[in-house]
């Protein structure tokens, strides 16, 4: 375990991984949450790993709840784009960009993100 990572922003104030709620999500599940103001699909992929990513798919930018989660990545449910969940990249058209994926790991039954 790598232990608390702190920043300290030119303010002065603390910066850090934040929680995105429990760690409850079924493997091969999704589910939109807010954290810090944005709103962010959490999901479970196959293997049990967690992993955050921004909620807007690149392509049309429409939301990317209730995309299945296959694998590590996750399928929008409007026009099939495929990303990768570990690291947003585009896996599968209609999109060509990638998504913002959040560094995520699970801290005493919390998901823990780092807010870029």
């Amino acid at each position: 375990m790598w232990g608390q990572i702190v920043l300290m922003t030119d303010s002065g104030t603390e910066r850090g991984f934040v929680s995105a709620g429990p760690a409850s999500l079924a493997p091969g599940t999704s589910e939109t949450r807010i954290v810090g103001g944005r709103e962010v699909i959490v999901a479970r992929a196959q293997d049990g790993a967690y992993h955050a990513v921004a909620s807007l798919c690149s392509h049309a930018q429409l939301s990317l709840a209730g995309g299945r989660v296959r694998g590590a990545s996750i399928v929008c449910p409007h026009h099939g784009a495929r990303f990768c969940l570990k690291t947003g990249g585009v896996l599968g058209p209609p999109a060509h960009e990638g998504i913002l994926a959040y560094p995520t790991r699970v801290e005493d039954g919390e998901v823990m993100l780092w807010p870029l």
